[in-house]
């Protein structure tokens, strides 16, 4: 078993662990481990993908997309001479 310790937990959230701790009849120890199992998912959160794994889904998915239409940028948003769109 590993040990966990906790600092400056805030004196509110102590008192009720210890309230409900007591009401359960059950160690702040074992009341906070229910609590802990209780709030924590039953998998693992997805990591993020790295860059190399997020490039290549964006040249299979996204960069083999057929060009629809030949201008460019500027020319889409039609910038004026005030270099604002409209």
């Amino acid at each position: 078993m590993n040990t966990l310790v906790l600092r400056q937990v805030p004196d509110a959230l102590y008192r009720r662990l210890k309230a409900v701790a007591a009401a359960h009849r059950r160690s702040m120890n074992q009341e906070a481990i229910l609590a802990l199992e209780a709030g924590l998912p039953e998998s693992p959160i997805p990591q993020r993908p790295s860059l190399a794994e997020s490039r290549r889904w964006l040249e299979e998915q996204v960069w083999t997309l057929p060009v629809l239409d030949e201008r460019s940028a500027e020319e889409i948003l039609e910038f004026g001479n005030d270099g604002l769109c409209g």
